[in-house]
């Protein structure tokens, strides 16, 4: 087998690898794979193969974190447990028992006076303790 297969094999295996949700840690890996299979293509030696593959890597890493972020960003907020100041909507559970929707995902409950909680009410999150929102 020739150096630039290998190189191109190993591309293939990380960005399975990333499937399984690495954050794109593999598929930045593959990416400098793919580049070091054009240069082992070219003739590169063994050593000059392995330097572009990390130096890609090591470039490749934080310009692709910056451009993930940038291009395409959550616009979400809920991912902020712990975060106050958040509004959302009190909602029943067919079993009976009342949860604060924000954002499309649901949080346990409690107002802090103990005060009774009524179903499509917006309230607004005081804080969070442990999984628990806790409204005024």
């Amino acid at each position: 087998m020739l150096p630039w297969q290998g190189w191109l094999i190993a591309a293939f295996i990380l960005l399975l690898l990333e499937l399984f949700g690495t954050g794109f840690f593999a598929f930045t890996l593959a990416i400098a794979a793919l580049i070091t299979t054009a240069s082992a293509a070219g003739g590169v030696s063994t050593t000059g193969q392995w330097w572009i593959f990390s130096l890609s890597a090591l470039v490749l890493a934080p310009l692709l974190k910056w451009l993930f972020r940038r291009y395409a960003p959550s616009r979400r907020a809920s991912f902020l447990a712990g975060e106050g100041q958040q509004e959302g909507v009190i909602v029943q559970l067919p079993c009976g028992e009342l949860r604060i929707q924000i954002e499309g995902d649901l949080f346990l409950v409690r107002h802090a006076q103990q005060q009774p909680l009524k179903v499509g009410e917006r309230v607004i999150v005081r804080r969070f303790d442990g999984i628990t929102a806790i409204i005024d």
